[in-house]
């Protein structure tokens, strides 16, 4: 039986073996082949864009990390100002680990704190987000960009669900409004059969699945 292996390779040498090895391994140089298309000088942001036309959203939010891979921001501790009891002044207060305003792409639901991709200063620095935007639209990528004060989104990512009761696959802007109990509404109805997703009740399934529509077309 073949044992597996976990080394590191560069871009040049997966293209030796490209085509050449089994079909999880290929998945990985394939992704590795259409990160290396988009040119950035950060692989970081490559990787950004590769995440965001698989999932078909480029999100961002600014948060606190405790370190960053592209500048001096070290995983480090402040230092006690004072001598005490159990340490020395100058000594590395373990409880207190540092800080710095950092940003995340593409989290999700479930962020992990102090972890991010770059400090705030190195995403201005290399204008992290603009240049981000900008590829996406320049190159009609299907990509659905977060709401912002630069340029605005060309697609929306439209979600499918499956209804319960007739098995079909419903676009979400499809569906029909039902009124949400604090008020507002909520896209419940399957449009093709009416059986309706309720809180306490039985609901459309979820998938990973959805299609781009362009804005103004849903």
């Amino acid at each position: 039986m073949d044992k597996l292996y976990k080394i590191k390779l560069l871009f040049s040498e997966l293209q030796l073996i490209d085509g050449k090895v089994s079909e999880e391994t290929q998945k990985v140089i394939n992704k590795a082949k259409q990160e290396n298309s988009y040119g950035f000088e950060l692989p970081v942001m490559n990787e950004i864009l590769r995440k965001s036309e698989e999932i078909g959203t480029l999100t961002w939010r600014y948060k606190s990390i405790q370190s960053c891979k592209y500048c001096d921001k070290k995983y480090d501790y402040y230092t006690y100002p004072r001598s005490g009891r159990y340490h020395r002044k100058g000594d590395k207060n373990y409880s207190k680990p540092k800080h710095y305003s950092g940003i995340a792409f593409n989290e999700g639901f479930v962020t992990i704190a102090g972890h991010g991709d770059m400090c705030s200063e190195c995403a201005s620095k290399y204008d992290v987000v603009h240049r981000l935007i900008d590829y996406i639209l320049d190159n009609d990528l299907k990509i659905q960009i977060q709401k912002n004060d630069y340029k605005p989104t060309k697609y929306i990512k439209d979600e499918i669900r499956i209804c319960y009761e007739c098995g079909k696959e419903i676009q979400e802007s499809k569906m029909g409004k039902l009124r949400a109990i604090m008020g507002g509404s909520y896209p419940g109805k399957c449009p093709h059969c009416g059986a309706e997703s309720l809180a306490f009740g039985r609901s459309h399934k979820v998938t990973d699945k959805f299609v781009m529509t362009k804005v103004g077309e849903i």
